[in-house]
């Protein structure tokens, strides 16, 4: 029979290898979720602008977001910095989430 120091040490042990498991289980969704946006995002931009053509035909470009065609291009960039608040905003609260529930070094080290 083990002493109860030893199945305390187990039990940290095992809760320390279970958060480890689920916290690379949400980096690999919040990864998995950037190369959708990033998926996303550049089929939007090819889409709104008609394919990649017009930027090889070497026209000044910076006159073409003062015309009127420049609407989808608004549109691709306020829509990929919304994915990327979001994005930015799941990843802090994931790190905020993991930080309350482990408890500190110190006072596991304290109760043994």
């Amino acid at each position: 029979m083990k002493s109860l120091d030893e199945q305390e040490k187990l039990i940290f042990e095992r809760a320390s290898r279970l958060k480890r498991k689920r916290l690379k289980r949400e980096l690999g969704a919040l990864s998995a979720a950037s190369l959708v946006c990033l998926a996303v995002i550049t089929g939007s931009v090819y889409s709104f602008t008609g394919g990649y053509s017009r930027m090889a035909d070497g026209e000044s470009m910076g006159a073409f977001m003062l015309s009127s065609e420049a609407g989808g291009y608004v549109l691709v960039t306020v829509l990929a910095f919304a994915a990327g608040v979001t994005v930015a905003v799941l990843a802090v609260r994931s790190a905020q989430k993991s930080k309350r529930g482990s408890p500190p070094e110190d006072d596991r080290k304290d109760s043994s």
